[in-house]
Protein backbone atom coordinates (compact mmCIF):
# COMPACT_ATOMS: atom_id res chain seq x y z
CA UNK A 1 0.00 0.00 0.00
CA UNK A 2 1.26 3.23 -0.87
CA UNK A 3 2.13 5.50 1.66
CA UNK A 4 2.17 9.13 0.19
CA UNK A 5 3.05 10.42 -2.72
CA UNK A 6 4.93 13.32 -3.95
CA UNK A 7 4.58 15.08 -7.64
CA UNK A 8 8.10 16.29 -8.95
CA UNK A 9 8.10 18.92 -11.18
CA UNK A 10 10.98 20.67 -12.57
CA UNK A 11 12.70 23.39 -15.39
CA UNK A 12 9.35 24.93 -16.06
CA UNK A 13 11.87 27.79 -17.24
CA UNK A 14 8.62 30.32 -16.48
CA UNK A 15 8.74 33.98 -17.98
CA UNK A 16 6.54 36.30 -20.02
CA UNK A 17 9.35 37.78 -22.01
CA UNK A 18 8.76 34.83 -24.61
CA UNK A 19 5.50 32.96 -25.18
CA UNK A 20 6.97 29.30 -26.36
CA UNK A 21 6.47 27.77 -22.75
CA UNK A 22 3.39 29.19 -21.95
CA UNK A 23 1.00 26.50 -23.15
CA UNK A 24 2.82 23.57 -22.06
CA UNK A 25 3.15 25.41 -18.46
CA UNK A 26 -0.03 25.96 -18.29
CA UNK A 27 -1.42 22.56 -18.78
CA UNK A 28 1.03 21.09 -16.95
CA UNK A 29 -0.54 23.66 -13.58
CA UNK A 30 -3.78 22.59 -14.10
CA UNK A 31 -2.60 18.82 -14.35
CA UNK A 32 -0.56 19.21 -11.36
CA UNK A 33 -3.46 20.87 -9.63
CA UNK A 34 -5.47 18.01 -10.03
CA UNK A 35 -3.52 15.21 -9.57
CA UNK A 36 -4.11 12.96 -6.32
CA UNK A 37 -0.71 13.66 -4.72
CA UNK A 38 0.48 14.70 -0.96
CA UNK A 39 3.14 16.80 -1.53
CA UNK A 40 4.47 18.95 -4.70
CA UNK A 41 7.85 19.50 -5.08
CA UNK A 42 9.76 21.78 -8.02
CA UNK A 43 13.50 21.05 -8.34
CA UNK A 44 14.57 24.34 -9.81
CA UNK A 45 15.04 26.19 -12.91
CA UNK A 46 11.41 27.97 -11.64
CA UNK A 47 12.35 31.05 -14.13
CA UNK A 48 13.40 31.22 -17.49
CA UNK A 49 16.63 33.89 -16.67
CA UNK A 50 15.84 35.31 -13.39
CA UNK A 51 19.21 35.81 -12.82
CA UNK A 52 19.67 38.33 -14.75
CA UNK A 53 15.89 38.92 -15.69
CA UNK A 54 14.26 39.50 -11.74
CA UNK A 55 10.86 39.95 -13.39
CA UNK A 56 10.93 36.32 -14.04
CA UNK A 57 10.43 35.40 -10.55
CA UNK A 58 7.14 37.61 -10.54
CA UNK A 59 5.91 36.16 -13.87
CA UNK A 60 6.30 32.65 -12.53
CA UNK A 61 3.27 33.31 -9.58
CA UNK A 62 0.86 32.84 -12.68
CA UNK A 63 2.16 29.24 -12.30
CA UNK A 64 1.90 29.29 -9.36
CA UNK A 65 -1.49 30.44 -8.78
CA UNK A 66 -3.38 27.88 -11.14
CA UNK A 67 -1.98 24.68 -9.19
CA UNK A 68 -2.86 26.84 -5.69
CA UNK A 69 -1.72 23.92 -3.56
CA UNK A 70 1.51 24.66 -1.66
CA UNK A 71 4.70 23.87 -3.53
CA UNK A 72 8.24 23.30 -2.08
CA UNK A 73 10.47 24.81 -3.94
CA UNK A 74 14.38 24.40 -4.90
CA UNK A 75 16.55 26.71 -6.36
CA UNK A 76 18.22 25.97 -9.79
CA UNK A 77 21.07 27.70 -12.31
CA UNK A 78 18.72 29.75 -13.74
CA UNK A 79 17.33 30.94 -10.85
CA UNK A 80 20.33 31.35 -9.06
CA UNK A 81 23.34 30.86 -10.75
CA UNK A 82 25.78 28.55 -11.79
CA UNK A 83 29.19 27.27 -10.01
CA UNK A 84 31.05 30.29 -9.99
CA UNK A 85 34.60 27.72 -10.48
CA UNK A 86 33.42 27.59 -14.30
CA UNK A 87 30.95 30.47 -14.93
CA UNK A 88 31.98 34.07 -15.62
CA UNK A 89 30.60 36.78 -12.46
CA UNK A 90 27.36 38.71 -13.13
CA UNK A 91 29.36 41.97 -13.63
CA UNK A 92 30.30 40.62 -16.89
CA UNK A 93 26.97 39.62 -17.55
CA UNK A 94 27.72 36.01 -16.31
CA UNK A 95 25.81 33.26 -14.93
CA UNK A 96 27.74 32.79 -11.31
CA UNK A 97 26.22 32.45 -8.54
CA UNK A 98 26.13 35.64 -6.30
CA UNK A 99 24.67 36.59 -2.66
CA UNK A 100 22.46 38.78 -4.26
CA UNK A 101 21.31 36.16 -6.72
CA UNK A 102 20.43 33.88 -3.91
CA UNK A 103 18.97 36.77 -1.35
CA UNK A 104 16.12 37.17 -4.68
CA UNK A 105 15.46 33.49 -4.83
CA UNK A 106 15.02 33.14 -1.44
CA UNK A 107 12.42 36.96 -1.10
CA UNK A 108 10.32 34.91 -3.91
CA UNK A 109 10.16 31.33 -2.48
CA UNK A 110 11.77 31.48 1.24
CA UNK A 111 14.36 28.86 1.85
CA UNK A 112 16.13 27.36 -0.37
CA UNK A 113 16.52 23.53 1.75
CA UNK A 114 13.96 22.07 3.61
CA UNK A 115 12.81 18.82 4.86
CA UNK A 116 9.48 17.10 6.22
CA UNK A 117 8.40 13.60 7.72
CA UNK A 118 5.87 11.63 6.26
CA UNK A 119 5.70 8.07 8.48
CA UNK A 120 8.46 5.93 7.49
CA UNK A 121 10.28 8.65 5.80
CA UNK A 122 12.35 11.93 5.60
CA UNK A 123 12.07 14.06 2.47
CA UNK A 124 14.98 16.32 1.84
CA UNK A 125 15.48 18.91 -0.24
CA UNK A 126 18.74 20.58 -1.09
CA UNK A 127 20.67 23.56 -3.09
CA UNK A 128 22.79 22.09 -4.69
CA UNK A 129 23.91 25.43 -6.35
CA UNK A 130 25.44 26.20 -3.07
CA UNK A 131 27.40 23.42 -2.90
CA UNK A 132 31.32 24.53 -3.71
CA UNK A 133 29.90 28.49 -3.76
CA UNK A 134 32.25 29.10 -0.52
CA UNK A 135 29.22 31.47 0.43
CA UNK A 136 28.26 31.39 4.38
CA UNK A 137 24.73 29.32 3.45
CA UNK A 138 27.24 26.43 1.96
CA UNK A 139 28.39 25.49 5.43
CA UNK A 140 25.05 26.34 6.96
CA UNK A 141 23.11 24.17 5.00
CA UNK A 142 25.89 21.34 5.67
CA UNK A 143 24.99 21.65 9.37
CA UNK A 144 21.76 21.61 8.80
CA UNK A 145 22.83 18.00 7.01
CA UNK A 146 24.10 16.87 9.70
CA UNK A 147 21.12 17.34 12.28
CA UNK A 148 19.18 15.85 9.29
CA UNK A 149 21.06 12.63 9.75
CA UNK A 150 21.19 12.86 13.42
CA UNK A 151 17.64 12.58 13.83
CA UNK A 152 16.37 10.78 11.28
CA UNK A 153 15.45 8.06 13.73
CA UNK A 154 15.38 5.02 11.01
CA UNK A 155 13.03 6.83 8.48
CA UNK A 156 13.97 5.90 5.04
CA UNK A 157 15.47 9.48 2.92
CA UNK A 158 14.07 10.48 -0.37
CA UNK A 159 16.81 13.25 -1.64
CA UNK A 160 15.28 16.28 -3.90
CA UNK A 161 18.09 18.05 -5.89
CA UNK A 162 18.26 20.37 -9.29
CA UNK A 163 21.65 18.83 -10.11
CA UNK A 164 21.70 14.85 -10.14
CA UNK A 165 24.18 13.84 -7.41
CA UNK A 166 26.02 11.82 -9.61
CA UNK A 167 25.59 11.15 -13.01
CA UNK A 168 25.95 6.97 -12.87
CA UNK A 169 28.01 6.14 -10.02
CA UNK A 170 29.96 8.38 -7.63
CA UNK A 171 32.87 7.99 -9.34
CA UNK A 172 31.56 10.13 -11.94
CA UNK A 173 30.92 12.83 -9.86
CA UNK A 174 33.92 13.28 -8.68
CA UNK A 175 35.42 15.70 -11.20
CA UNK A 176 33.66 19.03 -11.47
CA UNK A 177 31.13 19.10 -14.53
CA UNK A 178 28.17 20.96 -15.35
CA UNK A 179 25.42 18.31 -15.20
CA UNK A 180 26.35 17.48 -11.44
CA UNK A 181 26.43 18.43 -7.57
CA UNK A 182 30.64 20.07 -7.24
CA UNK A 183 32.79 17.29 -6.10
CA UNK A 184 33.15 19.03 -2.54
CA UNK A 185 29.63 18.23 -1.95
CA UNK A 186 30.51 14.23 -2.12
CA UNK A 187 32.59 14.76 1.26
CA UNK A 188 30.51 17.59 2.80
CA UNK A 189 27.22 15.78 2.64
CA UNK A 190 28.75 11.89 2.37
CA UNK A 191 26.40 11.25 5.85
CA UNK A 192 23.51 11.52 3.38
CA UNK A 193 24.84 10.13 -0.03
CA UNK A 194 25.91 7.11 1.55
CA UNK A 195 23.28 6.33 4.40
CA UNK A 196 22.02 2.86 3.65
CA UNK A 197 18.56 4.39 4.39
CA UNK A 198 18.52 6.90 1.29
CA UNK A 199 16.42 5.35 -1.39
CA UNK A 200 15.55 8.41 -3.78
CA UNK A 201 16.91 11.08 -5.48
CA UNK A 202 14.88 12.83 -8.01
CA UNK A 203 16.59 15.63 -9.92
CA UNK A 204 16.27 17.97 -12.75
CA UNK A 205 18.43 20.30 -14.77
CA UNK A 206 19.31 17.90 -17.65
CA UNK A 207 15.55 17.77 -19.78
CA UNK A 208 15.12 14.30 -19.84
CA UNK A 209 13.96 11.23 -17.91
CA UNK A 210 15.56 8.33 -17.12
CA UNK A 211 15.43 6.21 -14.04
CA UNK A 212 18.40 4.53 -13.01
CA UNK A 213 19.27 2.69 -10.10
CA UNK A 214 22.55 2.60 -7.59
CA UNK A 215 22.90 0.20 -5.15
CA UNK A 216 19.84 0.65 -3.10
CA UNK A 217 19.34 4.22 -4.84
CA UNK A 218 16.66 5.04 -7.23
CA UNK A 219 18.38 7.87 -9.62
CA UNK A 220 15.34 9.81 -11.03
CA UNK A 221 15.77 12.71 -13.77
CA UNK A 222 12.56 14.66 -13.85
CA UNK A 223 12.00 16.06 -17.29
CA UNK A 224 11.56 19.93 -17.74
CA UNK A 225 7.44 20.71 -18.59
CA UNK A 226 8.84 23.72 -21.21
CA UNK A 227 11.41 21.89 -23.33
CA UNK A 228 13.63 19.17 -24.37
CA UNK A 229 17.38 19.43 -25.87
CA UNK A 230 19.29 17.58 -28.24
CA UNK A 231 22.72 16.09 -28.41
CA UNK A 232 24.35 19.41 -29.34
CA UNK A 233 22.95 21.04 -26.42
CA UNK A 234 23.12 18.07 -23.66
CA UNK A 235 25.10 14.61 -24.96
CA UNK A 236 23.38 11.86 -24.59
CA UNK A 237 23.02 10.10 -21.15
CA UNK A 238 20.55 7.61 -21.73
CA UNK A 239 17.34 9.18 -21.15
CA UNK A 240 14.03 10.45 -22.85
CA UNK A 241 13.65 13.33 -24.12
CA UNK A 242 10.29 13.79 -23.64
CA UNK A 243 8.86 16.87 -21.59
CA UNK A 244 6.27 16.02 -18.96
CA UNK A 245 7.03 16.01 -15.08
CA UNK A 246 6.81 12.55 -12.71
CA UNK A 247 5.22 11.22 -9.81
CA UNK A 248 6.91 9.36 -6.68
CA UNK A 249 4.69 6.95 -4.71
CA UNK A 250 6.41 5.91 -1.33
CA UNK A 251 5.70 2.94 0.33
CA UNK A 252 6.02 1.76 4.09
CA UNK A 253 9.13 -0.80 3.64
CA UNK A 254 11.34 1.62 1.76
CA UNK A 255 10.34 0.73 -1.90
CA UNK A 256 9.76 3.74 -4.25
CA UNK A 257 7.72 3.70 -7.68
CA UNK A 258 8.09 6.66 -10.00
CA UNK A 259 5.78 7.54 -13.10
CA UNK A 260 6.32 10.38 -16.01
CA UNK A 261 3.12 11.95 -16.68
CA UNK A 262 2.80 13.96 -19.90
CA UNK A 263 -0.48 16.03 -19.76
CA UNK A 264 -2.25 16.14 -22.70
CA UNK A 265 -1.58 18.54 -25.16
CA UNK A 266 2.23 19.40 -24.18
CA UNK A 267 4.43 20.03 -27.16
CA UNK A 268 8.13 18.35 -27.07
CA UNK A 269 9.76 21.50 -27.94
CA UNK A 270 13.49 21.68 -28.53
CA UNK A 271 15.32 24.91 -27.10
CA UNK A 272 18.25 25.08 -29.98
CA UNK A 273 14.97 26.15 -32.39
CA UNK A 274 15.13 29.13 -30.26
CA UNK A 275 18.16 29.27 -28.51
CA UNK A 276 19.93 32.20 -29.95
CA UNK A 277 16.83 34.24 -28.91
CA UNK A 278 16.07 32.99 -25.30
CA UNK A 279 19.55 32.27 -24.11
CA UNK A 280 21.75 34.84 -26.24
CA UNK A 281 25.30 33.57 -26.03
CA UNK A 282 25.18 30.03 -25.04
Amino acid sequence: MTEFSVLQLSDTHLSDRFGYYASNNGKSALAAAGQNCDYIVHTGDITLDGIRHPKDFEDSSKFFKIIDRPVLCLPGNHDIGDNAKFAKAADENGSALNAERLRRHEDYFGSTWWSFDHGSWRVIGVNAMIIGSNLLQEQEQYEWISSQMETLDGRFIALFSHLPIFVDTPEDGLTLNYWSIDPVGHTRMSTLINHPNLRLVGSGHLHQQRSRKYRQINLEWCPSTAFTTGPSLVPEMGGSRQVGYLVHRFRKNGEVETAMIVPEGLVNHHLEDVVAEVYPGL
